[in-house]
């Protein structure tokens, strides 16, 4: 069956080079493909210029809604541009590879802030606990509570979402129970009062303080997200508001996506996944570099040796591969 879906390539920078790139790989595949490319000054049709911080990119979703919604569509397959999907993948046949119907959105994980553990998706940090042993901390849950601003100067956007109340009752029916963070979730559980942590000793008084989120968030890698034709408006207007707000979009997009959708389903739930890695670390790069290795740089190689249990691939950075 020749399901109708949009595939929308999400672009963190300029490349107007990958436009074609990714056409040729995907269009054999693909009937329906849209590109989000910030400032593009071009003439295709299906490439939409956006204009938004790739750290809020959330806003590109929002902003060309009208140029990729159509009626007829029943899905839309947002992915990275540095983001390959199995080739095995395609228009009629992507509800069985990710388990969905019409009223199901797909993303790889949901997680709550307070107590996360979490380092295989989220890009985590490691301090020194308490216990003297490393402990992974994702300092983006410290931005979340110190410098976001839910109802943010200039912008009149409060009756455009939900309330507190309302999106804590609607996440918690997702079975995701919004708690204040602790002190660890915010600093890595730090022990006070060693030389080495002087400087967190204004904190002494807020260490076993709870802190109540601005607004009820998930957090959630998002490089690739499925969305149904019954969510996507309300999914796209509340990642426009996030966007007014500067919310980082790891938490925009998997917070919008469980406020407008009747089901979110994740990897977890469809028992398949996807590669992911990280390249900051000397550690990182050469296990990335191993894992690659057999392709030899090559998209053509990768296309034909692609991990046959493997969703994707990310990242593959198109301007260092053989095209």
């Amino acid at each position: 069956m020749n399901y109708k879906v949009a595939l929308i390539f999400v672009f963190n920078h300029k490349y107007d080079k990958n436009i074609e790139i990714l056409e040729n790989l995907y269009r054999d595949r693909f009937s329906n493909i849209y590109h989000l490319v910030p400032f593009y000054e071009g003439d295709k049709q299906n490439v939409i210029p956006v204009y938004e911080s790739s750290q809020h990119f959330q806003g590109y979703l929002a902003q060309g809604f009208k140029k990729y919604f159509k009626e007829e569509y029943e899905h839309y397959f947002f992915i990275g541009d540095d983001l390959i999907l199995n080739p095995a993948i395609n228009e009629n046949n992507y509800q069985d590879y990710f388990n969905l119907t019409k009223d199901t959105s797909y993303i790889p994980e949901i997680h709550t802030l307070h107590n996360l553990t979490n380092n295989d998706t989220l890009r985590f940090l490691p301090v020194k606990s308490i216990t003297g042993k490393p402990r992974w901390h994702w300092c983006k849950i410290k931005e979340l509570v110190e410098n976001y601003e839910h109802k943010s100067n200039g912008v009149e956007n409060e009756n455009e979402i939900p309330s507190y109340s309302q999106a804590k009752e609607m996440l918690n029916k997702h079975g995701y129970d919004v708690e204040p963070v602790t002190y660890k979730d915010l600093h890595g559980d730090i022990l006070p009062l060693t030389s080495a942590t002087v400087k967190y000793t204004s904190h002494l008084t807020s260490y076993f303080k709870k802190f109540k989120l601005a607004y009820p968030v998930v957090g959630s890698y998002s490089d690739i997200v499925i969305v149904p034709k019954l969510s996507i408006k309300k999914f796209c207007h509340y990642c426009g508001v996030f966007a007014t707000n500067k919310l980082f979009v790891e938490f925009a997009i998997p917070t919008a996506l469980l406020l407008a959708s009747e089901k979110v389903i994740t990897e977890k739930e469809i028992g398949k996944r996807g590669s992911i890695y990280w390249l900051y670390t000397p550690q990182e790069l050469a296990k990335y570099n191993q894992d690659m290795k057999p392709f030899n740089q090559s998209l053509d190689e990768l296309m034909r040796k692609f991990p046959s249990d493997k969703l994707y691939i990310h990242p593959i950075k198109l301007s260092k591969w053989k095209t």
